[in-house]
């Protein structure tokens, strides 16, 4: 792959040689500027991916497309395809200021929305970007509370609500000023667990919602599509490089796993649904995304003890988690192939920024640049010591353009 970079001053030239066949289709990166055309493939080197690392190529585009932008720095082994740059998609979870407030907000409980609180984190985020970090893991609606979405008298949703719409905006606006990169996640496990009030706030689970197909769409249409049109109507929606559908669906999930794999273990506070429920769900919103935005898809999974439990689903790379007891059964130090993962590029989207109890976060990070992972999204911000801070950008600094988009 090396001898696909060239020096800055060569650019103009390699654009207009017969060898920008081997550049990047697509539109200028995230940190490049507002395209207007959306994000490129999962894995490969370009717009379109190559057909063994799965994904979409994005809206665009045409053959001028393809002289629009080069890859100076592609990665030297696995990465994930932003606009035309493969990198290793290397970054942090911040993963929230208010827990289920950033979006929307929580006013009885004094709880504002990212508009109200730009300067905090516009802080945050700068400081993510100067240890190293080009891609940030924000969550959305781990549990649907407050003011976010609005509900009739059955608790269908009929609407965005608060200050959501602008608190994406805001993101978007200040992803782009502090130079980085968003995962939008938009569930979690925890929206499953049961309606309740607690002080005065109501927080309504989506179990019964997601078992009902009728109800279901109006979740889709009431609070996903206005979500992903709020980010494609704003014009840093270039910085929206992702969508991780949900956090770790698994734990709130019930029987078996596909091809009769492990069983699935809820969490023992939700209210579980079955796999063919989950992928209904997972199926209609990954849908609804494909139909609204240009950005990549994935889904958050818990461990790789569920390797195979979405490669049937429409996502564009898998994302896996992993803890000490995950790394018992299932090591840290095994490639994608080691577990049956072959067609399609994978990151580890949530582990420690601590590190395991047996590797250090140093240890962790090379064990996956060199067994062919795609990025690393460490867990998370709010918990950094300034040592393990420190230990994200000292990887960063070694990587250099490989690990920035």
């Amino acid at each position: 792959m090396n001898a696909l970079r060239c020096p800055p001053g060569l650019r103009a030239l390699v654009a207009t040689a017969a060898l920008v066949l081997v550049a990047c289709s697509g539109v200028s990166s995230p940190a490049g500027g507002a395209s207007g055309k959306g994000a490129g493939g999962a894995g490969g080197g370009g717009g379109e991916s190559a057909p063994s690392d799965g994904g979409h190529g994005g809206q665009g585009g045409g053959p001028g497309d393809a002289m629009e932008c080069v890859d100076e720095c592609p990665a030297e082994s696995a990465g994930i395809t932003i606009g035309c740059k493969k990198r290793f998609m290397f970054g942090m979870n911040y993963a929230w200021h208010n827990f289920a407030g950033d979006f929307g907000g929580i006013a009885a409980w004094d709880k504002r929305g990212v508009a109200a609180e730009a300067e905090t984190h516009a802080k945050n985020l700068a400081d993510i970007r100067a240890h190293g970090a080009s891609v940030v893991r924000w969550w959305m609606l781990p549990e649907i509370r407050g003011e976010s979405v609005v509900f009739d008298t059955s608790e269908n949703p009929t609407g965005l609500g608060g200050t959501t719409r602008r608190d994406v905006q805001k993101a978007l606006e200040l992803a782009e000023q502090a130079d980085v990169n968003l995962v939008f996640c938009l569930f979690s496990f925890d929206n499953f667990h049961p309606t309740r009030l607690d002080a005065d706030v109501k927080t309504v689970g989506i179990t019964s919602i997601v078992k009902d197909a009728k109800r279901r769409a109006k979740l889709i249409d009431k609070v996903v599509r206005p979500i992903a049109k709020a980010v494609a109507q704003s014009p840093y929606q270039h910085r929206m490089v992702a969508w991780d559908v949900i956090n770790e669906p698994e734990l709130a999930m019930t029987g078996s796993s596909p091809d009769d794999g492990p069983r699935y273990e809820p969490d023992p506070q939700v209210e579980p649904i079955e796999h063919a429920q989950m992928a209904a769900f997972l199926g209609d919103t990954i849908r609804a995304l494909r139909a609204e935005s240009a950005a990549l898809i994935t889904i958050g999974s818990a461990s790789m003890k569920w390797a195979r439990s979405w490669r049937d689903t429409d996502v564009d790379f898998y994302t896996f988690h992993i803890n000490d007891r995950v790394n018992l059964y299932w090591p840290y130090n095994q490639s994608p192939k080691d577990y049956g993962i072959t067609d399609k590029p994978v990151i580890m989207g949530d582990f420690p920024i601590a590190g395991l109890a047996t590797a250090a976060l140093p240890t962790l990070l090379e064990s996956w640049y060199s067994h062919g992972y795609a990025g690393a999204i460490s867990w998370a911000y709010s918990d950094a010591t300034t040592t393990e801070l420190d230990a994200i950008k000292a990887f960063s600094d070694a990587k250099g353009c490989d690990v920035k988009y």
